[in-house]
């Protein structure tokens, strides 16, 4: 198993039959704030219909703009992908959602506008999102058939019983914000040129920290008349076939990812 060494306190990664589902539900509801700031995260134990057979999920994810919302299964990695999972996910994309489960949201969460969660049921239906204990990278493809994504909750715990938690995969967000497009200094391949600088939110000779290909790397604004660039502070993980694209993610964080052509 897995370990974690914070400030001089070892955190092991709990076993995947550790614990209950309803107690790793417990524990994600009360991270939901820190792992889903834009949305609600209610507890949704409500049985509902397909063709496939009936279902009954776990929690359920409401964006606060009612623009989208999420079935939420949690697993643990214990369980079988096509024997218990995949049977499970395949009712619950399926299923129909209306009037009886907007109130059992509305029910379980007194933050909701009924009203918005009503017209919500109205539009596009939920996708399904799994999120389990263990990283399970033989779920993504066949889940993905049903437009599910699966996301990784792992717990750690020290021996005077305080947790940390590890967030991994594919997780609902609000789409990035454009902050700038990004190219290569053919030149100078370890300078990129930012054609919009103005939100970058540091100064000349200021560092920054941007998340490229799921790492954070760490950068320095460079400045020289009229052009603004940024150097990596390490080796340069760019190539210099393509230009990029700065964003602004749903936390805050800035992200650099490839132009394709």
């Amino acid at each position: 198993m897995a370990k974690i060494l914070i400030d001089g306190e070892w955190y092991e990664e709990l076993s995947p039959a550790a614990l209950y589902e309803r107690d790793i539900e417990q524990i994600i509801l009360q991270q939901a704030n820190f792992i889903y700031p834009q949305y609600y995260l209610v507890p949704f134990k409500v049985l509902v219909h397909s063709e496939e057979g009936s279902a009954k999920a776990d929690l359920a994810l409401i964006h606060k703009g009612y623009r989208e919302w999420w079935i939420v299964e949690v697993e643990r990695g214990v369980h079988d992908l096509s024997g218990h999972v995949e049977p499970q996910v395949r009712k619950l994309s399926r299923a129909t959602y209306g009037e009886s489960e907007a109130l059992a949201l509305c029910k379980e969460c007194d933050q909701l506008d009924s009203t918005q969660v009503f017209d919500m049921m109205k539009g596009k239906a939920p996708r399904v999102l799994v999120l389990v204990n263990t990283p399970k990278p033989t779920w993504i493809k066949p889940l993905e058939m049903h437009d599910c994504i699966v996301a990784t909750f792992e717990i750690f715990r020290s021996q005077r019983n305080k947790h940390i938690f590890r967030v991994n995969g594919k997780h609902p967000s609000e789409p990035r914000e454009i902050i700038s497009i990004c190219v290569v200094e053919s030149l100078i391949p370890r300078f990129l040129r930012v054609e919009s600088p103005a939100g970058l939110g540091v100064q000349a000779g200021e560092k920054i920290n941007i998340r490229f290909n799921d790492f954070l790397t760490e950068w320095e604004r460079v400045d020289a008349k009229n052009k603004v660039w940024l150097s990596p502070m390490k080796l340069n993980p760019l190539s210099s076939e393509c230009n990029y694209e700065l964003l602004r993610d749903s936390d805050g964080c800035l992200v650099l990812q490839a132009l394709r052509n």
